[in-house]
């Protein structure tokens, strides 16, 4: 008898702990749900998903505002200021972790510079939050929950989670829902990760990289995956419940594919990135093309799917080696994305239920505390250098190790130091570099530190583990001597291109420029840059010309009475 009540309280025990994990995904009390008055899509998409997932009334976010997909400024503060409103007045601040646009609501804001342009949906994730002042400014933020694995809420990390239910039509966003219905205890035998390099995309060879390590993490794991590393573009495979490749930016696409749709069947919960800068630019049933949009996944038949309003830069893009070992660990949709995404207030957008998982419970973590590394023993990763150069604004720096034991990466930290050699601020990261997990040989790592103002750098390094455990390396300095203060248009980069391109220029003094693209024809085609430019900074602009037609193009930079002309090349 006293053996059958010990079973029994194991299996209590058991069944409380499986409850405790499930318990973030088990209700949507904390998911907010923003529906467009002035949209009848919108509405019927957010009824839907409510409705489904048991939604509280109060949770639904009713605003009003235009359907274009773009806005400005003005229109994105009238949205964010009814957002805050109905999450203020109805004490719901910080009992809500995650957000959910809905189709018929604008997708991305235009903003005067190309750098503070950013999708709706990244803005959102800062409102009434520590890091607010940063809406609407140059540049982006690095995400507080980049490359966490941990549960995550809005008090810990001062942010929303926030996805987006969007396709073509009402049957795509329709479908996304329904898929993410049911949640499997495991992962189906027969799901296999599809991740297609494109081998000759030498100068982003990290997005390759990732896939890799991705695959090799997926396959310890005892996952199926479909590693391509040739120049096909691969397409028609089956039972696919993670997939990555270059779409429109592989190559060779056009050889194997239209508009670089891959044409598979995925099972539910299938999620996706592709590395493509504009893929989200629209959700419209009458698509313009040039690069590939995320909207044919969806169509396709994915659950969710990551995708940029405008050009994000390759750093943006969604790191798959964080992404597919998360989703497959239990995370929800919105902590695998947002857990491989360094950016904040940018270009991306998630699509999808934020809340759903491919499994129902989570693979246990060890409960290391962090304080004190594998239990006061020292981790088993042998750092034999570190050692850091200046290359013009940039610091580069370069690392190496011996032997690697459940190594999950560095974290690269930086503080500024004054002419005194003393510290003016306090550490913080400014990049993530993934680790080889165990290895035996020798493995050497390098981090470029971009767009440096002049003036002295320290840097270290913080290896961590995949229990959480880290410890720190000793530290190295850089002194960066800062821009030449003159007036210089660099040659565009890349050149060729198709169809995007960024342009930089810098200037002597402060003043006003101007930074215009025109045809052959001597007609302007774009204003890139028109405004007060800082001397003693390289100054970036991007060109779209996806709605132009191949050929050359110039651009011209105006200063102060002078012109600088620079020869372009776009080909479709």
């Amino acid at each position: 008898m006293k053996k059958i009540i010990i079973n029994l309280i194991l299996q209590l025990v058991i069944a409380g702990a499986i409850i405790q994990a499930n318990a973030q995904t088990a209700t949507y009390k904390d998911v907010l749900v923003i529906i467009n008055n002035n949209s009848t899509i919108s509405d019927s998409i957010g009824t839907y998903f409510a409705a489904a997932r048991n939604i509280p009334s109060q949770n639904i976010a009713r605003i009003t505002v235009p359907t274009t997909e773009e806005i400005d400024s003005t229109q994105f503060e009238n949205l964010r200021s009814q957002v805050e409103n109905i999450l203020t007045t109805c004490n719901l601040k910080d009992s809500i972790n995650y957000i959910v646009t809905t189709k018929g609501m604008p997708l991305k804001v235009k903003r005067s510079t190309a750098d503070a342009n950013s999708s709706v949906e990244s803005e959102l994730t800062q409102i009434l939050g520590p890091y607010a002042s940063s809406i609407g400014k140059n540049g982006y933020i690095i995400s507080p929950y980049y490359a966490k694995r941990d549960n995550f809420t809005r008090i810990k990390y001062g942010i929303y989670l926030v996805t987006r239910l969007d396709g073509y039509t009402f049957t795509d966003v329709k479908g996304i829902i329904d898929r993410a219905s049911s949640i499997p205890a495991t992962i189906p035998t027969s799901a296999m990760f599809v991740l297609d390099m494109d081998p000759t995309r030498s100068l982003e060879h990290f997005l390759n990289t990732n896939m890799q390590r991705a695959a090799d993490s997926l396959n310890v794991h005892g996952l199926t995956t479909k590693l391509d590393t040739t120049t096909v573009y691969v397409t028609t495979q089956s039972n696919v419940l993670g997939y990555v490749s270059w779409g429109s930016n592989d190559r060779n696409c056009q050889f194997y594919s239209t508009n670089a749709k891959p044409m598979n069947t995925y099972l539910p919960g299938a999620i996706a990135e592709t590395y493509v800068s504009t893929s989200a630019r629209s959700f419209s049933t009458s698509p313009v093309y040039g690069q590939s949009l995320i909207a044919d996944l969806i169509a396709e038949g994915v659950t969710a799917v990551k995708g940029y309003v405008y050009e994000p830069y390759t750093g943006a893009m969604a790191d798959v080696k964080i992404l597919f070992p998360m989703y497959t660990e239990g995370f929800t949709v919105a902590e695998s994305y947002y857990a491989s995404s360094y950016f904040l207030g940018w270009m991306d957008v998630v699509i999808g239920d934020p809340k759903y998982r491919i499994v129902s419970t989570r693979v246990p973590q060890d409960s290391v505390n962090p304080g004190f590394p594998n239990n006061g023993n020292p981790l088993p990763v042998e750092m034999t250098s570190f050692t850091s150069a200046a290359q013009s604004t940039s610091a580069m720096l370069k690392w190496s190790t011996a032997t690697e034991v459940n190594n999950y990466g560095f974290e690269v930290e930086r503080r500024s130091v004054n002419s005194e050699q003393l510290t003016v601020k306090s550490w913080a990261k400014v990049g993530f570099v993934a680790g080889n997990g165990t290895s035996n040989a020798t493995r050497n790592y390098t981090y470029a530190d971009n767009n440096l103002s002049a003036g002295t750098y320290a840097y270290r390094i913080k290896q961590i583990d995949n229990d959480d455990a880290f410890k720190y390396s000793a530290s190295t300095e850089v002194t960066i001597a800062g821009v030449p203060k003159e007036l210089k248009l660099f040659g565009n980069y890349p050149n060729p291109f198709n169809p995007t391109t960024t342009v930089q220029f810098s200037v002597p003094q402060d003043g006003y420029a101007s930074l215009k693209v025109y045809n052959m024809l001597g007609q302007e085609v774009e204003t890139l840059f028109s405004g007060m430019a800082k001397a003693g900074h390289y100054i970036l602009a991007t060109f779209d010309a996806s709605r132009l037609a191949s050929g050359i193009y110039f651009a011209r930079l105006q200063y102060s009475g002078k012109s600088l002309v620079q020869r372009m090349l776009m080909t479709k």
